[in-house]
């Protein structure tokens, strides 16, 4: 039962963080009148946020391993748990390195919580562009 509330704490943990770094970026890409720079911006912001979601997991893998929850086998450095948070919230799978039965739950979550905030931050870019094309069509 502990890790499908982990599991569901850190899905809303990011799920949050995420929509405040949306919030963020588009308050800061709403004064940009440059395309490419407004542009350059939300890809900035965007790319900053996954990566802190990516080390929101590893942290909670790191915690997880230290206080005996869970084990991810086929480590190497403490680095890893960084290096496996992003293998599995970009949905890679390299399989190099495994969870047990303790935290299986969470890297499962952590694939969908992913893939659904890749697709978030993609819709949002979308947007940008068409927002910046709409704008320079001529009447």
């Amino acid at each position: 039962m502990l890790d499908l509330g982990l599991a569901l704490g850190m899905a809303l943990l990011c799920f949050l963080f995420h929509f405040e770094a949306l919030d963020f970026v588009e308050r800061m890409v709403a004064t940009i009148k440059s395309a490419r720079l407004s542009l350059l911006a939300t890809w900035s912001g965007l790319f900053a946020a996954h990566i802190i979601e990516i080390w929101f997991y590893g942290l909670a893998y790191y915690l997880c391993d230290h206080f005996g929850v869970g084990t991810l086998y086929g480590m190497t450095s403490s680095l890893d748990y960084v290096y496996f948070s992003a293998v599995v919230y970009t949905t890679l799978g390299f399989g190099d390195i495994v969870p047990d039965d303790g935290i299986q739950m969470l890297a499962g979550s952590e694939a969908l919580v992913g893939l659904c905030l890749i697709a978030w931050s993609a819709s949002v870019t979308y947007n940008r562009v068409l927002t910046h094309r709409n704008r320079n069509l001529p009447p």
